[in-house]
């Protein structure tokens, strides 16, 4: 079980450089590097909803319902390997769990 990581270019007007880290414990952690930003969600946290090109990347507290944490833009192909990566962190953690 070990965290998977990713670099993307997010989707906005500067297309700042993103590292992505996936840990199987249910967390995602996105590291903006031009903006020196952080940002941090667990997966239940996550919602993703396509904007024509561009998927756009919620995190939003569960139970509040109109107050996001924060948003990125991430390219439909970046979107679709990132929705991959958490579903196979969610796959290995329920796996890892079984086996205890």
């Amino acid at each position: 079980m070990f965290a998977k990581r990713r670099a993307y270019i997010l989707a906005n007007k500067t297309h700042p450089k993103a590292q992505v880290t996936v840990n199987p414990t249910g967390t995602l952690h996105i590291d903006v590097k031009d903006e020196k930003k952080a940002l941090d969600g667990d997966f239940e946290d996550l919602s993703f909803q396509k904007d024509g090109k561009i998927t756009i990347l919620f995190c939003q507290k569960h139970g509040q319902q109109k107050q996001h944490c924060w948003r990125v833009e991430l390219s439909g192909e970046d979107a679709k390997d990132l929705v991959r990566l958490i579903h196979e962190a969610e796959d290995e953690f329920e796996i890892l769990m079984r086996d205890l």
